[in-house]
């Protein structure tokens, strides 16, 4: 049997708390919290996976990225959207407008920026569902509309949570170099000034510092420090978290080179005030 060995970027996309980290953690590690926590940025985990066909077997690394779900963060998004061979499109069974979300936000916004990609659709939380019947019709409708495949899934039991990510995996050895164009009108951005603004200060800092993968942990961890809610920034917590991400910068840059960063970000956050 011949053995190929490849990796492939794969998103979790979905509004905030439909349940994208807690699959994760279900499938990587077979374990589930019932916290929430925003992801804020972007979050990137790795999982090996053999996907085996008639005489030949491939060894799957999948780069799984955690896409903040905030609505109006859209340089980050589109920037972790950049190098995706494949996405799972996340909503909650118990919430409608997070699957009109999908089509609506999700979708269209992924295909404006990588072009047709495979990507499955995932009614998560499936357990708390009180009509199992009705979701199940639901998602059947919502795939139909969106020409994708389409499964219930509950990371609390597990339910098709293996099965999902991979039936996404053989999608993504089948056509990942499918590409095409998305069509739709102008996309609401849902933005804030403040959101806009965290979101322009947190791409600029993982500019300088070498993209997401190596930036994010430091944007997580500066702006939890500085209390910054990803869904409501303040003036404040932003002001205090470009502090801290100067402090970090100082161990890499020229002080001259940190200290003009962050007297760009925060004439970013002047301008609100």
């Amino acid at each position: 049997m011949a053995y190929d060995h490849i990796k492939r970027k794969i998103l979790l996309l979905g509004d905030g708390a439909v349940g994208k980290t807690s699959l994760i953690r279900r499938f990587v590690v077979d374990k589930f919290s019932d916290d929430y926590i925003t992801t804020i940025g972007t979050k990137v985990t790795k999982k090996d996976l053999r996907i085996e066909s008639p005489g030949k077997a491939v060894d799957l690394t999948f780069m799984i990225w955690d896409v903040l779900g905030q609505r109006g963060y859209k340089n980050i998004q589109e920037s972790a959207f950049q190098g995706a061979k494949g996405a799972l499109l996340v909503y909650d069974v118990t919430r409608e407008e997070t699957m009109a979300s999908l089509g609506e936000y999700w979708l269209r916004r992924l295909g404006r920026v990588v072009g047709a990609i495979p990507f499955l659709l995932v009614g998560n939380k499936v357990d708390l569902a009180t009509n199992r019947r009705r979701v199940q019709e639901d998602l059947e409708e919502l795939s139909a509309s969106l020409d994708g495949d389409g499964l219930l899934e509950s990371a609390k039991t597990g339910e098709n949570v293996e099965g999902g990510f991979m039936l996404l995996a053989k999608k993504v050895m089948a056509d990942a170099e499918a590409r095409g164009a998305a069509e739709g009108g102008p996309i609401d951005d849902d933005a804030s000034g403040l959101i806009a603004v965290t979101d322009q200060i947190v791409m600029d800092f993982c500019g300088v510092m070498g993209g997401q993968e190596a930036a994010m942990p430091i944007v997580r961890q500066q702006l939890g420090r500085a209390g910054v809610d990803v869904k409501a920034p303040t003036v404040e917590g932003l002001r205090l978290a470009v502090e801290y991400l100067a402090e970090t910068e100082a161990s890499f840059r020229n002080a001259e080179d940190v200290e003009a960063s962050k007297l760009k970000r925060l004439g970013w956050v002047k301008e609100l005030t």
